[in-house]
């Protein structure tokens, strides 16, 4: 997902009409939902100095460029500055939500 695509969306979603939607306010609209959308993405990584959960599957980011993913490591802290850890998250945390259908 790049930049554009938020403020895209930001802008489709400030553009319904209902008897809620004051068009004064579109900017502030599309400021919260662009602020929702990069604090959702930036709130699921972790520091490389923290330490996941045993027997969890996470994505790493190595290097400035590179992606992996691992399940577990013995030493972490050998672990992570071998292989050059930036961040990591939770697979299962960059994944949508399922709605349940009723």
């Amino acid at each position: 997902m790049k930049i554009e695509d938020i403020e895209n969306s930001a802008l489709d979603c400030a553009l319904f009409e209902d008897y809620y939607y004051n068009p004064d306010l579109q900017p502030a609209y599309i400021d919260g939902f662009t602020r929702g959308a990069n604090w959702r993405i930036d709130s699921v990584w972790h520091e490389a100095s923290e330490e996941p959960e045993r027997n969890r599957i996470y994505l790493a980011q190595l290097g400035d460029c590179a992606f992996d993913t691992f399940y577990d490591s013995e030493n972490w802290v050998k672990f992570s500055r071998g292989v050059n850890m930036q961040r990591w998250a939770y697979v299962e945390d960059l994944l949508p939500n399922k709605k349940e259908v009723v």
